[in-house]
């Protein structure tokens, strides 16, 4: 039997976020943060110490307002390589070559023991009336970080059919996600694709190589989720107005986030906000830097740009960090709050 998205109940907040998302009308603009990794946050609204544990970044998630948590994340790449730094801390040094018998070799990860996990977070979701959401690495991304960048780029004129072949190989894996969750019966409400592929100033490759390398298989996994009514949305930082038009004509509903550094908000509302739903933009440096008082109304100019016409969540770019400080994200909230009703 299909437990299914609808009908079911859901609190308020997840069912203005879910309305938000598919262009229905709401009272006001929600607040919904996609990446976030800030204890003193977590505690203030938690009365407690909180951990990255299902359980607490659900109550957290309750507590602070938001209508959705993710229940799930999947993803395949080949030859990401990581190094140590001075301090200890382990960050991203490059991705590897790329062989026709390293694509051969690629292995997917183990399935059961996260779809396992997934329905455990995702009924815990469902009891409190929370929306659940998986996170797919999309087939872009993967390439660009677990390939490199500069080898993706020589690739699309030197080896075309091999790097065609590898975001085949990706979206493959994405869309057995999609079939091993659905088969569970307990479908995710929303599918975010992480896609980063864009700098501040353009696109990582040239709009028309963008939309050759990844419209075909990532259409393929777009249809099992259009089959299934479940909403899928994209995320990647970095300048948009090329990106849009292509995840526009596979369907998308949504789109995080309109980096403040390289959008206008009202320019990207005015061209895509009737047609998807925009997150975003608060620049999470003035977020960690800023004054609360300047933060306060920032946030509110922010959402008094973003929020004409409906479709519209107030977040911030990327992830809030260990960096911010308890009260400059109590102002960010309150400046939300003050222009967010419609």
């Amino acid at each position: 039997m299909i437990e299914g998205n609808r009908p079911r109940h859901l609190c308020p907040q997840a069912e203005e976020l879910l309305d938000v998302i598919l262009g229905r009308p709401t009272e006001r603009v929600p607040c919904f943060e996609l990446f976030f990794d800030n204890p003193p946050i977590m505690q203030h609204f938690l009365g407690r110490e909180g951990s990255r544990e299902f359980p607490d970044r659900l109550a957290f998630a309750i507590a602070i307002g938001w209508g959705s948590v993710c229940a799930a994340s999947f993803g395949l790449m080949h030859g990401r390589r990581s190094a140590v730094a001075s301090d200890g801390t382990s960050h991203y040094a490059g991705g590897s070559p790329l062989t026709w018998q390293a694509l051969e070799d690629l292995t997917d990860p183990e399935l059961d023991p996260l779809i396992e996990q997934y329905l455990v977070n995702a009924r815990a979701a469902r009891a409190e009336g929370m929306l659940a959401h998986v996170f797919l690495l999309h087939c872009f991304h993967s390439a660009a970080t677990g390939i490199g960048l500069e080898r993706l780029s020589l690739m699309v004129y030197d080896e075309p059919e091999l790097l065609a072949a590898y975001m085949r190989r990706v979206e493959q894996f994405n869309q057995r996600v999609l079939r091993a969750l659905l088969s569970t019966g307990v479908l995710p409400d929303l599918v975010f694709f992480d896609g980063d592929c864009a700098f501040k100033n353009a696109l990582m490759v040239s709009p028309q190589v963008y939309r050759e390398l990844i419209f075909e298989p990532t259409a393929a996994t777009c249809r099992i989720c259009r089959d299934a009514g479940i909403p899928f949305l994209l995320h990647t930082d970095g300048r948009i107005d090329e990106v849009y038009p292509v995840w526009l004509d596979l369907g998308f509903v949504g789109a995080h986030s309109v980096e403040k550094q390289a959008n206008d908000l009202g320019e990207i509302k005015r061209r895509f906000g009737d047609r998807m739903t925009l997150f975003g933009n608060f620049d999470p440096v003035e977020l960690a830097l800023g004054r609360p008082e300047e933060i306060r109304r920032a946030a509110a100019e922010m959402v008094r740009v973003g929020k004409p016409g409906g479709r519209y969540v107030a977040a911030v770019n990327t992830i809030v960090g260990r960096e911010v400080p308890l009260k400059n994200y109590l102002a960010f909230l309150d400046g939300v709050a003050e222009a967010s009703a419609y």
